[in-house]
Order: C-alpha cells, then sequence, then structure tokens
C-alpha cells in the first residue's frame, strides 16, 4: 500500500495522458480534453452528505450528458423526505468544475453547492419543505485520483473527495429548525468518461472517533482502482490530512441488515449499521440504475499506510450500492 503522492499541476501529461494516482491534493488544471470517447459523453457530478448522530442530510447534482439528476433527502430520527427530479439533457442543472459552483433549478426549486475561497463549500437548499444553508469547513486536504474507470483503458476519470468536514449552519425540515454547530460532512466531485456499465460499491463518514480525534475515510471499490494495485480512491483523514488505505471488499445486506468493509490485511475491518436508505431503481431504453444509499453508522478500526490506527464507534455515514447501464 503505498501513501498518497503530491498532485501533478494538471490532469493531463504534455503528450496530452492522464496522469493517473492517488494524490493528497487537488490538480490545479483538471479539465478534459474533449467530453467524448468511444461516442460515449463524460460524466459529472456533485454531492454532499452532512451527518449527526440523529440527522443526515444527502445533495447531489448529477450531468449525464443526456440526462441531468438532482436529489436532495434528509433522515432525522425515524422520518425520512425527499425531494428529486430529472431533467433532459440537464436543462437547468450545472456541474462546474471541482472548485466551481454547481447548481439544480426548476420551479420552486433550488440545490447550489459552491466552493467558497477557503475551499470550503456552501450548501444552500430551498426546495418544497426543506431548506437549508450550510458551511463546510475548508483548509482540510481532499484526496484526488485520476485511473481508469472500472478498469477500463481509455475510460479517464477523476474523483476529488474528502470527509469528516466540520459542518455548521441551519436546517428546516417540514417546519422543524435545527441549528447544526457540530455535524461533520463528506464531499465528492467526479468526472469521468465512464463505460457503458459501471457498478460501485462506496463508503463514507466523519465525527470523531473514540479517543477524540476528528475522523473522516472515504472507502470504494469497482470505479477508481488501478488495475495493477498501486493506489484507489481509499483513504482515511485524521486532523484534516489524507493517507491511503488499501483495498477493500463489501458485503452489501438488504434493508436493516449490516454490511462489512475489511481488507485483506485487517488494517480495515468495519461493521455499518443501516437505519434507513434513499433508493431508486430506474429502467429506460438506453438507461438503467439500480441505486441504493443507505445511511447509519460504522463501528471498528482503520488503519493507513502511514500506519496511523483509529477506532470508531457509530460514526454517522452512508454506503452506496450502485450499478448502471449508461
Amino acid at each position: 500500500m503505498q501513501d498518497l503522492a503530491p498532485p501533478p499541476a494538471t490532469l493531463l501529461d504534455a503528450t496530452g495522458a492522464p496522469q493517473k494516482g492517488a494524490y493528497a491534493g487537488r490538480i490545479a488544471s483538471a479539465e478534459f480534453k474533449g467530453a467524448r470517447l468511444g461516442g460515449w459523453r463524460k460524466k459529472a457530478w456533485r454531492y454532499a452528505g452532512v451527518f449527526r448522530d440523529d440527522l443526515a442530510i444527502g445533495a447531489a447534482i448529477a450531468d449525464l450528458g443526456y440526462l441531468g439528476l438532482t436529489f436532495v433527502y434528509v433522515a432525522e430520527g425515524g422520518r425520512f423526505y425527499e425531494c428529486a427530479w430529472k431533467s433532459p439533457a440537464a436543462a437547468g442543472m450545472r456541474v462546474g468544475a471541482a472548485d466551481g459552483t454547481s447548481v439544480a433549478l426548476a420551479p420552486g426549486r433550488m440545490v447550489t453547492l459552491a466552493t467558497t475561497r477557503a475551499g470550503g463549500v456552501t450548501v444552500s437548499l430551498a426546495l418544497p419543505g426543506i431548506r437549508a444553508d450550510l458551511d463546510i469547513e475548508g483548509g482540510a486536504t481532499p484526496l484526488t485520483v485520476v485511473s481508469d474507470v472500472g478498469g477500463v483503458a481509455g475510460r479517464t476519470g477523476m474523483t476529488v473527495k474528502s470527509a469528516g468536514l466540520l459542518t455548521r449552519g441551519t436546517l428546516c425540515v417540514q417546519g422543524r429548525s435545527y441549528t447544526l454547530d457540530d455535524a461533520r460532512a463528506c464531499l465528492d466531485f467526479t468526472q469521468a468518461l465512464f463505460p457503458r456499465r459501471t457498478v460501485w460499491s462506496w463508503a463514507t463518514a466523519g465525527g470523531i472517533a473514540a479517543d477524540g480525534r476528528p475522523v473522516g475515510f472515504n472507502l470504494a471499490r469497482g470505479v477508481h482502482d488501478d488495475a495493477h494495485g498501486r493506489f484507489s480512491e481509499n483513504a482515511l483523514w485524521l486532523d484534516g490530512t489524507p493517507a491511503a488505505l488499501p483495498a477493500v471488499t463489501f458485503t452489501a445486506a438488504p434493508g436493516a441488515t449490516p454490511w462489512t468493509i475489511r481488507s485483506a490485511d485487517g488494517a480495515v475491518d468495519l461493521r455499518f449499521q443501516p437505519r434507513g436508505e434513499r433508493a431508486e431503481d430506474v429502467n429506460f431504453l438506453i438507461l438503467s440504475s439500480r441505486y441504493r444509499q443507505p445511511f447509519g453508522s460504522f463501528t471498528g478500526r482503520l488503519r493507513d499506510a502511514r500506519g496511523r490506527e483509529v477506532r470508531v464507534e457509530g460514526l454517522p455515514g452512508v454506503t452506496e450500492d450502485h450499478a448502471a447501464l449508461w
């Protein structure tokens, strides 16, 4: 397991080839040259998840080229509220750069995820029954991964992830108001020339470790894994700095049954207990998607490439199980 390298200045080198690897930091110039490869368009999305023991908030804007998708959900206690819509050709939806602004607009609906000068993100939600103004802290070092997507040569992808970010702000859902002064956020920006068929598992969480340290992690399998095992998008954040975690295996389970996420060397050994989920199945002529994003809590241990080890007990976050034909 290699640790994270410093990022290159550009996504593509002087020959136009992607500079593949896992990096501690953001690539300053991260634009694809051309949005098509093999007839399939680049797809991009931005996601913010905000977690507290009693709350889970998820917001995402996705541009698939021929279709735009936006969803927001709030889980509070045993209640779940969601606002989601689709838009042909992503009309009214825009996914900006990793350090830019993404926005989705529709009558009576507005979602904005905007990067601040300090490197944080503001989340603004104005939806039927859901309103929020959240400030996600800057200053933490993100993880950037450039890879062949799903192990398919030539299908370049880039993801920028952060986890365990302190979040403050206000939330109003169905007339009930909350002040969030101790929540933690996880962020995902992804752009890729995805293969026609893509399957992945994902987990992210943030909060306070058993020993009192701020902690966050990102774990995934199926998209940004290097074919030679040199790197992945698995990382642990302690005190705002990420370090690499090894490859993991997910055992996804239905309903309230716990998941397990483990590495072969025992450095990652987690149990995830769902307490609800956002799920959606789509089946069109050219597009199908089987999607689940359970929210809940993680218990177990993680040890990174620097030898840093941490135990977590009831750490709030989400998992994801997704199979797409797109």
